[in-house]
């Protein structure tokens, strides 16, 4: 068997594939290390015939890999491996179409051999038994609609064999017609000419009681018609709409199989009964009574420990077990044990013991026929299933709730849309969509530890619960996310409304393990129809809206307008053209010089990164600067942009200007990032410049988020001869403290404490205080945005040590700096 193993851990990868080589020669394991290396290995061929993938990577999550397999429709098995066994990552598997899942846990991988077998095995028994070809009689007078159905089975499911008849009456003349080879499963539309379904359904199965699975096909409008078939005994209906070409395979082959699976169920049954030997060593309850005499002939113990009655009850009355049934269930059982005069039947049902406590029990019953094939006794088996109903209801509840706060997720939000949405339609209301995201909650995250984040996100459930109604749905996407869903509001000042009372109802303080925490929220909202007919529509634009709350200051809200979605797709396009750039070569680098006051000479420049984009032209850094650090495409540049300055320093070092320095400005994300002095030292390596000529700029506010690392960072790469500046100095908080333990060589005096400088007045006097606290700390330096002649005089007057600016010069191409600096004489 060959298995393509996903996995990014070495280690795992190595002691797996040894282990199963000792303990599974027949596996011949192939591992791919990522997503991206298994997609390209599953697109090459030849397919293994299973894929074990774990669940995290380092370039996504294993269930994308998932969706791809099935979305493909690849004829393999997939076995998700995870870590932690949580019942909501089980969850996400096998909703995703994985056959089977393994937790890294204990003796896994003694296990894994038998698992893998077995789950091949299952996954070829499934596709040998949708190869079986299943005859299909469809009812339908419309021929239109029988050709159609014909020609997608016959493209998409060519094993299912439609054979189609106009009416209800030839419908029991082929079932009646003994020359004939008997359908498979019958599939009706609800209007027949001269009988409709219900009444077919009923005529076949009370009157004929015939076995086969029987399919309704309803149009809109007659699902309640369609239900009463079902309790008529029909096994399943679809609604013409849409996609019920391409559901109508599956509910076909569903219904086939479940009655497949019933007879041979009954088969087995039938089996049993003859070998029933019983145990009192057993939990399960074996019986065995005579409905003639009316007498229990057996009963194990087990029904003492389950139902909490005394055996000899049972001897003296064989219905004292009915006592222990639920009130609310005893009819039901009652009615249903009488309408199954073979003996046959499996029930559902609770049990309540004489001290109150209520469990759940799965009983069957079988006749038990003598020698000549007549049913004389009935035998059956109580089995406590109550473990197994709280697992169903645990897992159920965690498929469509929130585990955090126990709110509706996405997808039983979007199953509430849809209702919701079809409920709008049909009664022509509107209804609103909340999008609510909390403001900075980030940092009481990082700051206070995850679970006390997590406990926020607990209270915030709950008031926002409080401020609804009970129709209205609010669901949390994750993270601090949360969406509020309103029916039937009657204009947008409702949804306004509500808006300001969830703010309200968040403006409160929060106490939380004896801190007083105070958070604010963010809304966006969309309107149906006026903004969107479907969920995810809808969902996207009060996203949107989201943001523009955001940009207004947060603690707001906003609606969502046409503009706003184009102003969107804008940037949208921007980010996807700026991911291009590097590669397309559409980024350059401007250079601005530096003058030294003292002796008039240009002793550096400033590199400054521009965009030259295809369509629209030159683009300055604060247009798509801030998108580069929001996505995290900063990186990249930033790397680039300290690449390229070297190497164009070294050119110009080439030609004899030796005595220029280089600044390069550093981001906040570049300064987070691990490694970023292996990036200076690679750029400094590969270009031969000394690092003494590179001066690497940094703002205050970027060393303040963790600044032992980042000093510790800053010192490392001093360490190599590279120089550091304050950039954009005075603008934001400032910690002396921290601020005298950096590397510093020079401070920047922003262009917005140069602007309306003169040779008088007391323009200057912030520049001045710069000045002089940089003397004391030893530190020269540079002001930017000079833009003339007095500004210059009056820094130069204050002791400044150098400028830039207009006044000097604008940035310019590399070409051009060399020109430049032989016309330049001290100006």
């Amino acid at each position: 068997m060959n298995v393509l193993y996903v996995e990014d851990n070495a280690h795992d990868a190595d002691l797996t594939r040894r282990t199963l080589q000792r303990s599974a020669p027949h596996l011949n394991i192939v591992t791919a290390d990522t997503l991206a290396q298994a997609r390209g290995l599953l697109d090459a061929g030849p397919l293994p015939h299973l894929l074990l993938v774990d669940m995290r990577m380092p370039d996504g999550n294993g269930l994308e890999l998932l969706q791809r397999v099935r979305e493909r429709g690849l004829p393999l098995p997939v076995v998700m491996l995870t870590g932690s066994g949580d019942e909501a990552t089980v969850v996400a598997a096998l909703r995703g179409g994985a056959d089977d899942y393994v937790v890294k846990q204990g003796s896994y991988l003694e296990r894994l051999p038998a698992l893998l077998d077995l789950a091949l095995a299952r996954f070829r028994t499934v596709s040998a038994r949708r190869s079986t070809p299943i005859r299909v009689l469809y009812a339908e007078r419309t021929l239109s609609d029988v050709d159609l159905l014909f020609r997608h089975l016959t493209r998409f499911a060519p094993h299912l064999l439609l054979e189609s008849v106009g009416s209800a009456d030839e419908v029991l003349r082929r079932l009646s017609d003994p020359t004939a080879q008997p359908p498979d499963v019958l599939l009706l539309d609800f209007q027949l000419p001269g009988m409709n379904a219900l009444e077919l359904v009923k005529l076949l199965r009370q009157e004929q009681a015939l076995d086969l699975p029987i399919l309704i096909i309803t149009g809109q409008g007659d699902e309640d018609s369609a239900i009463q078939t079902l309790k008529l005994g029909a096994t399943d209906y679809l609604v013409k709409q849409d996609d019920m070409l391409r559901r109508l395979p599956v509910a076909i082959e569903s219904a086939h199989f479940r009655v497949q699976l019933e007879r041979e169920r009954v088969a087995l049954r039938e089996s049993e009964a003859r070998f029933l030997q019983m145990a009192s060593a057993v939990d399960d309850i074996f019986w065995l009574v005579d409905p003639v005499r009316r007498a229990v002939l057996y009963i194990s113990p087990g029904f003492e420990r389950l139902w909490g009655i005394k055996l000899e009850a049972m001897r003296d009355d064989w219905l004292a077990w009915r006592h222990g049934v639920h009130p609310r269930d005893r009819e039901r059982i009652k009615a249903q044990m009488q309408s199954v005069p073979d003996g046959h039947f499996e029930l559902e049902f609770r049990v309540v013991r004489p001290d109150g406590e209520e469990r759940h029990v799965l009983l069957r019953g079988y006749p038990v026929n003598d020698e000549n094939g007549l049913p004389f006794r009935r035998a059956g088996i109580v089995q406590d299933i109550t473990e197994r109903k709280r697992q169903e209801a645990r897992i159920q509840h965690l498929a469509f709730h929130d585990a955090l706060t126990g709110l509706p997720n996405r997808s039983l939000l979007l199953d509430r849309m849809a209702l919701a949405l079809a409920h709008a339609q049909r009664h022509r209301t509107q209804l609103a969509l909340l999008f609510i995201d909390l403001d900075r909650f980030k940092t009481i995250n990082d700051t206070l530890g995850h679970l006390l984040g997590d406990e926020m996100l607990r209270r915030v459930a709950d008031r926002l619960r409080l401020v609804l109604r009970e129709d209205d749905t609010v669901a949390r996407l994750g993270g601090d996310e949360f969406v509020v869903l309103l029916s039937d509001i009657q204009d947008v000042a409702d949804p306004a409304h509500v808006a300001e009372k969830l703010m309200a109802a968040l403006s409160s303080p929060f106490q939380i393990a004896g801190h007083e925490l105070h958070v604010t929220c963010s809304l966006g909202v969309s309107i149906y129809p006026r903004d969107g007919s479907d969920a995810q529509t809808l969902l996207k634009f009060a996203d949107t809206a989201l943001y523009k709350a955001k940009d207004a200051g947060r603690n707001d809200y906003r609606f969502f307008s046409p503009d706003m979605d184009a102003r969107a797709h804008d940037t949208l396009r921007l980010e996807n053209d700026l991911r291009r750039a590097i590669e397309r070569n559409e980024l350059v680098l401007h250079y601005q010089p530096q003058l030294d006051l003292q002796t008039g000479a240009v002793r550096g420049v400033e590199a400054l990164v521009r965009w030259q984009h295809p369509r629209e032209g030159l683009i300055p850094p604060n247009d798509f600067i801030p998108l580069a650090e929001e996505t995290g495409l900063i990186l990249e540049i930033g790397d680039w942009v300290l690449q390229q300055g070297c190497q164009q320093l070294r050119a110009w070092r080439d030609m004899g200007l030796r005595d220029l320095d280089l600044a390069v400005n550093l981001s906040v994300r570049q300064l987070q990032r691990p490694g970023l002095d292996q990036v200076v030292a690679r750029a400094l390596q590969a270009s031969g410049v000394p690092p003494e000529r590179l001066e690497l700029e940094i703002t205050e506010s970027s060393v303040m988020h963790e600044p032992e690392q980042a000093l510790a960072l800053l010192q490392r790469i001093s360490a190599m001869g590279v120089r550091f500046a304050i950039d954009d100095f005075g603008t934001g908080y400032t910690n002396f403290a921290c601020l005298l333990q950096l590397p510093l060589q020079r401070l920047k005096i922003d262009r917005s404490f140069v602007q309306g400088m003169s040779l008088e007045g007391n323009e200057g006097a912030i520049a001045e205080a710069i000045i002089a606290m940089s003397r004391r700390m030893k530190l020269r330096v540079v002001a930017e945005g000079v833009e003339s002649e007095q500004q210059r005089a009056r820094l130069a007057a204050l002791g400044c040590d150098s400028i830039q600016g207009f006044w000097l010069a604008k940035p310019m191409p590399a070409d051009d700096v060399p020109g430049w600096l032989a016309t330049h004489h001290g100006r």
